[in-house]
């Protein structure tokens, strides 16, 4: 039996990290895999917000998480629970770090992308300064969690018939920013609120749009009861490219529309573009183009969008095919028996 350790579970992302593990740990347990809160452990799993502080400065934040380890006795694992383009912060701490190896939710499919300066490694805001010139070296140590944000909840699938549909479209995401976000010192607002105005503006006053005035919060069923009440969901991008508002979708019987997730690679994968959701350029060129076939035979595509969805996910994202990855990474890990 393997003895993994949760480090500081319950903190803020931490626990999101954590949270599928915590779903699937009586599979694990029969597979020889169990979390302890005792100090007599095989494994600790170090998650990212136990590591980075993006109020802090790069430097000052990978100084604070090289302490955090520091005063770790035994193996770990660090566990990022972030999207492709997060590195920032995490594989810093890695690299200087002697962790047995370094998962993540998500990758790009292309690792070249991340010796390139982007802005906080974020390729889809453009260049910027940040890079992983030395990712080949690393990568040996990198692999997939086999769990994303959309492993985070367990779905309900609503029954709803389209006449309930009163929109064509759902915005409901938070823009304007209120206030300023910055993230180690780069100003993050100013990437990712025009993306969102960009979204708005191609949209401009041609559909029904379900969305929030000025960006103000809602309560959580009225948020609901407007995604529900809508033909198509938008995702734009935010801070990472997979959102839970993803698999909301097909709860909710809606189409759901993002950029092109092809770059990603994740497990599960629900990103199948034409069969699961319908992917479209960053900058929302094509976008009236794809809004408009869509609405030209609605029926027609939610039956097969939806649908797919649901199905993708129910045989992807189960606890037993999460477990076993599980098994995988631990059973090719050097001078572990599993």
């Amino acid at each position: 039996m393997i003895k993994i350790k949760l480090l500081e579970r319950d903190i803020h992302r931490n626990e999101t990290t954590f949270r599928p593990f915590i779903f699937a740990q009586n599979i694990l347990r029969d597979i020889g895999i169990e979390f302890t809160d005792s100090n007599d452990y095989d494994f600790a799993f170090v998650g990212q917000a136990s590591i980075i502080d993006k109020k802090k400065s790069l430097k000052e934040s990978i100084d604070k998480g090289l302490d955090f380890i520091s005063k770790i006795s035994g193996d770990y694992i660090i566990v990022d629970g972030q999207d492709a383009t997060s590195l920032i912060g995490t594989i810093d701490v890695f690299r200087e770090s002697n962790a047995k190896l370094f998962l993540k939710n998500c990758y790009l499919n292309d690792f070249d992308l991340y010796k390139k300066g982007w802005a906080n490694g974020r390729m889809y805001w453009g260049k910027g300064d940040y890079s992983v010139p030395d990712i080949d070296e690393l990568k040996p140590k990198m692999k997939l969690t086999g769990c994303n944000w959309l492993n985070t909840v367990t779905p309900k699938w609503y029954d709803v018939r389209t006449e309930h549909k009163k929109y064509d479209i759902s915005c409901m995401f938070g823009y304007p920013t209120k206030e300023k976000v910055y993230e180690h010192d780069l100003c993050q607002t100013d990437y990712y609120d025009p993306h969102r105005k960009n979204l708005l503006d191609t949209l401009g006053d041609k559909y029904k749009i379900a969305g929030l005035e000025n960006g103000k919060r809602i309560p959580i069923e009225e948020y609901y009861q407007r995604m529900l009440e809508s033909r198509i969901i938008m995702a734009p991008l935010g801070y990472g490219e997979a959102a839970v508002r993803d698999i909301e979708s097909a709860m909710f019987g809606s189409i759901l529309v993002k950029p092109d997730m092809s770059s990603v690679e994740t497990k599960p994968n629900i990103y199948i573009n034409n069969e699961t959701y319908v992917g479209v350029k960053y900058d929302w060129s094509d976008l009236e183009e794809k809004i408009d076939e869509i609405l030209s035979d609605y029926n027609h595509y939610r039956e097969k969008y939806v649908e797919n969805m649901k199905k993708i996910f129910v045989e992807e994202s189960n606890h037993e095919k999460f477990a076993l990855h599980i098994y995988e990474v631990f059973k090719n890990l050097e001078g572990v028996g599993v």
